[in-house]
Order: structure tokens, then C-alpha cells, then sequence
């Protein structure tokens, strides 16, 4: 089994209309053709984050969705669901930044509205989680702090490793590396502190594999899997180094996809800390 606990398909309605929303929206931005390059990947960081703090939402002790709205916010639906909205305000900032002669600014308004959307989801589930009796700021801030630790130490390790590499990916590379280190020590707090069981195979398979080791009892099980997490993101950002350069867009689209794995899922860990009080 690959694939996570809680993975289904939601009720073949809402399946239609996530995929066809899916389908239209991806459409009519290939026929627009927006400015995509690295910072790109920059404004599309906080929709991933979105998607991974609707998802937590939606999850036990939190649960804020109503019947008719909780298929959209499940696994994999919860994807769709950020694309068609990422995808719609794309979409109208491209419209409205090609009518006004202002396309260069598409990304950074892309960025900006996903920021402030972020916040407000953000600031709600802090309030929720303050009513309901449960909230514990002090992980999820820990787990972000050290992430921008890690993912710093780690960009520069690469930079002084491969300096052309990182000055070509300067945009790119810090948001892919942070999106999984923030992954890798959200999961470990969560496994080694908190108790959370993995529901993804993979990740569980690494930690359990790390818990045989000896180190066990004092650096617990999770450390692995931070390993694992920054040298995939590294080997992903080396790789891409050519890419980019031969066609920055479809690459700066692929690495928007590696950043989004490690960033929705780190997002949705930190989400569900807050309720851990």
C-alpha cells in the first residue's frame, strides 16, 4: 500500500464538477499563457499552504466542515479543490493584469492574495482551537522556526557546494527546500513529541526504520526522515539546475509540484499541532 490512510475518492458529483473545474481552469490557462518562471513558484508557496490547512480543518479534533462541503476538502479532493481556486484567481488576475498592461505583476499579485487567504484561514484555526479548549501555539511555532533553520543551513551548504546552481534557482531552490524541510520536522515533532501516527506508507516505513536503530532512545525515529526529505529536495533542485535554463517554465511548473508536496502536507501537520493543547 503507497498510498495514505484516508485516501478515497469523494462522491462521484463533487468528483465531476473538482475535475472539470480542474479541466476548464488548466485550459483556458494554457490558451492564456500567464508569466511563468521561478517566482512562480514563489506566489503559487501560499496555496499550497492553503491546501494543506483546508485539509486539517476538515480532520479530527478540528472537523469545522459541514456534510455538504467536507468531500471537497478530503484526500486527494482537497487538490483539486486548491487548483480550481488558485486556477480561478490566476485566471482573473491574468485578465485584469493583460487589460491594464500589467502582466509582469501577475505573480506577485498571485502571491499576495494567497498570502492574505492564508491568514485569514490561518487566524481561524488559531481562534478555533483557542474556543475549543485545545490550542498549543509552541509546537507549530517551533516546527516553523526550526524548518527556516534547516532549510537556511541547507541552501547555503548547497550554495557553497554548487554556487551556480543556487544563483540560477534563487527563487525556486529556497521554496522547495523549505517545503520539505518544513515536512520532514513538522512529521518528526509530530512522531517523536507529540505521539501522531504517519498515515503516509513511506514516511512510516523510514521512521520505523530509524526507531530499530540504536540512536532511537536519544534522537528518536523522525531525524531520518528530515535527512531523506532535504536530500531529495536538493537532488530535485541539482537536477533541475539544466531545465531551468532550457525552459524555465515547464520547469519552474515541475519544481511548484515538489514544493507543493512537501509544503500542503508540512501545512496541515502545524494546522493540526495548534489542537494538540
Amino acid at each position: 500500500m503507497v498510498l495514505p490512510t484516508g485516501f478515497g475518492l469523494p462522491p462521484l458529483p463533487y468528483l465531476v464538477v473538482l475535475v472539470g473545474g480542474v479541466v476548464l481552469i488548466a485550459a483556458l490557462l494554457v490558451a492564456l499563457e500567464p508569466p511563468v518562471d521561478q517566482r512562480t513558484v514563489v506566489a503559487l508557496a501560499p496555496w499550497m499552504a492553503l491546501g494543506g490547512a483546508l485539509h486539517a480543518l476538515g480532520q479530527p479534533p478540528i472537523e469545522l466542515y459541514d456534510a455538504a462541503l467536507a468531500p471537497l476538502f478530503g484526500t486527494p479532493s482537497v487538490y483539486l479543490t486548491t487548483f480550481n481556486l488558485v486556477g480561478t484567481v490566476w485566471l482573473l488576475l491574468s485578465f485584469f493584469g493583460v487589460r491594464t498592461g500589467n502582466d509582469g505583476n501577475i505573480s506577485r499579485n498571485l502571491g499576495l492574495v494567497g498570502t492574505g487567504i492564508l491568514t485569514v484561514v490561518l487566524v481561524l484555526s488559531a481562534v478555533t482551537a483557542l474556543r475549543s479548549g485545545l490550542i498549543d501555539p509552541v509546537w507549530p511555532t517551533l516546527a516553523v522556526l526550526a524548518s527556516l533553520f534547516v532549510a537556511a543551513v541547507t541552501v547555503l551548504a548547497v550554495a557553497l557546494w554548487r554556487t551556480p546552481v543556487i544563483i540560477r534557482a534563487r527563487y525556486a531552490a529556497p521554496v522547495v527546500v523549505f517545503a520539505h524541510a518544513f515536512d520532514g520536522v513538522s512529521t518528526a515533532i509530530g512522531t517523536d513529541v507529540l505521539g501522531v501516527s504517519e498515515r503516509s506508507p513511506i514516511p512510516r516505513a523510514i521512521m520505523e526504520f530509524a526507531g530499530s536503530l540504536p540512536t532511537a532512545s536519544t534522537v528518536g525515529s523522525g531525524w531520518l526522515f528530515v535527512l531523506v526529505k532535504l536530500v531529495v529536495a536538493v537532488f530535485v533542485v541539482v537536477l533541475m539546475d539544466d531545465y531551468l535554463q532550457e525552459d524555465p517554465v515547464e520547469a519552474s511548473l515541475i519544481l511548484s509540484v515538489v514544493a507543493a508536496v512537501g509544503l500542503g502536507p508540512a501545512t496541515n501537520n502545524v494546522v493540526l499541532f495548534l489542537f494538540a493543547g
